[in-house]
């Protein structure tokens, strides 16, 4: 039986022309699409392609016509997928966690963007959960700082995040365009107590500070307006609600930070039965990305 993966698989190669470029964009190995291309012919018992050239094959008039009439069975499955879907939306909620604060931040800037009702779990969970929430479908996105590949679970790669430093005016390093971790010793920093892996990294790299870890979001906000302590912030979070108030004042100078530490790549994770459903959300994302 014909399969939508392969019928996919046809109509990219006749979109694209060569087994490289159809795999390239479908995201899998160009074996995968060789071996795709054999096995629509042997279900179908016909000739679809002419490999007369060597090291080259191309659609035949059979297969130009069978590319057409799949991509035309592509789209009535889509618009019927989208219907459901989409009237599942209406009642359902997208649950999204995190195991670091920045892409959910930037997530919910897009939602309205995005016409899904989601539900944040604001409160981060570790790497060694992420496997056993997605498979028991008690969250369906999950932003991870790794890959995760398996029989059932992927992931997409979104971007880096990168950290920024908002220094008292009168610190000496406010006047540098950029700076070090090594350069930040010995200072203050007001910082969320749920940063994910960000709080291993700036622990490690920063020499002799200390960091005043707050439970909520709020609470570093309101210290930050009366105290010159220093903060750190990302431009997945700095547009945040949550974020706005720490910005709030004229007294800090917001700095880059140059270091080859200071990057974490961020992906979204998922169930492989939910990538219909996740996947659009991630391109967005992918989109909307800010540069470091």
């Amino acid at each position: 039986m014909l399969t939508l993966e392969l019928l996919e698989e046809l109509v990219a190669f006749q979109k694209y022309g060569t087994l490289s470029s159809a795999a390239e964009h479908l995201m899998v190995t160009q074996p995968t699409i060789t071996r795709g291309m054999k096995k629509i012919e042997e279900q179908l018992g016909v000739q679809l392609f002419d490999r007369s050239v060597r090291n080259r094959i191309r659609l035949n008039e059979t297969g130009i016509l069978a590319a057409t009439e799949a991509a035309k069975l592509l789209q009535s499955y889509q618009n019927f997928e989208n219907k459901v879907r989409n009237h599942a939306l209406q009642k359902n909620k997208i649950i999204v966690s995190s195991v670091l604060p920045g892409p959910l931040m930037l997530l919910e800037l897009l939602e309205a963007q995005l016409n899904c009702d989601f539900q944040f779990e604001t409160n981060l969970i570790t790497a060694g959960e992420v496997i056993s929430l997605l498979d028991d479908f008690s969250t369906h996105l999950i932003f991870t700082d790794q890959e995760i590949e398996t029989s059932d679970i992927e992931s997409m790669y979104l971007g880096v995040e990168k950290l920024s430093v908002a220094l008292d005016n009168f610190n000496p390093l406010a006047q540098h365009s950029s700076v070090n971790f090594k350069q930040l010793a010995n200072l203050t920093f007001l910082a969320d107590k749920n940063i994910g892996p960000w709080r291993d990294i700036l622990e490690s790299n920063i020499p002799d500070a200390t960091f005043l870890y707050q439970e909520k979001f709020e609470a570093v906000n309101k210290l930050s307006q009366y105290s010159n302590f220093s903060f750190f912030f990302s431009k997945l979070s700095c547009n945040s609600e949550v974020m706005l108030d720490r910005f709030s004042t004229n007294s800090r100078t917001l700095v880059k930070i140059d270091d080859p530490n200071n990057s974490v790549e961020i992906f979204g994770t998922y169930h492989k039965s939910k990538r219909k459903l996740i996947q659009p959300i991630l391109k967005k994302l992918i989109q909307n990305w800010p540069n470091n």
